[in-house]
């Protein structure tokens, strides 16, 4: 009986799953560049009332009667408590699916092995080798698709979160607007679009603090 006839000599079934870019918090970069204030109220409208509007604030900040703040996005991530708590969940979920991967991983490689064991040995007849090479075969094309299934399941889940981050963040700033009255509050991060910003516009602090209380007393009430 000839051992290369049976199972392809394959040691894993398949690339482990590749969290590492899904969890690095650099995967709330399309929240980090917030929603200025300014195109947020102007969403919606034509593209000539966009212009005129974009027009209108090009001649206040060339005048400098334009009123800008910013917020630093890595400590807007870092400090917010729910995007923390996002960050936990989405970690101890990365871990069960890696785990959950891993040990059918395992099981599959050892049946492999010992199938090849019986070959070598000749302790198994050419029908039962033939059908023991299609069972694992079969395992290992489940295995590629759990794979691909918990890949889908943790670029939903990161999207989810982005989307809920984005709305609570946007939600809140445009209460919080309305006492400072900003044409823009920009989100300014190392490396971005935004090269340098004066601390005298930072509102970081202030925006955290009042975030985090109006988080913290949601989450305390019974």
């Amino acid at each position: 009986m000839q051992e290369q006839s049976m199972l392809p000599e394959k040691k894993a079934a398949g690339k482990k799953v590749n969290y590492t870019t899904v969890i690095n918090l650099v995967l709330f970069c399309g929240l980090i560049v917030l929603y200025a204030l300014y195109f947020a109220g102007i969403r919606g409208k034509s593209s000539t009332a966009q212009e005129e509007q974009i027009s209108s604030l090009a001649e206040k900040v060339k005048e400098g009667t334009a009123n800008i703040a910013f917020i630093s996005s890595e400590r807007l991530m870092e400090e917010y408590e729910l995007a923390k708590k996002m960050r936990q969940e989405f970690n101890e979920e990365q871990t069960r699916m890696e785990n959950d991967l891993s040990r059918r991983q395992r099981g599959w490689q050892s049946e492999v092995e010992k199938f090849q064991r019986d070959i070598q040995a000749g302790s198994i007849s050419m029908d039962r080798a033939q059908a023991k090479e299609q069972e694992l075969m079969q395992q290992q094309q489940e295995l590629y698709q759990l794979n691909e299934s918990f890949s889908n399941r943790l670029m939903q889940k990161e999207l989810e979160m982005n989307n809920e981050l984005l709305e609570k963040i946007t939600e809140f700033l445009t209460r919080y607007n309305e006492g400072h009255d900003y044409d823009y509050i920009l989100g300014f991060s190392r490396g971005g679009g935004i090269l340098y910003a004066s601390e005298q516009f930072d509102i970081t602090n202030d925006v955290l603090e009042k975030l985090n209380a109006e988080y913290l007393s949601t989450t305390s009430q019974p």
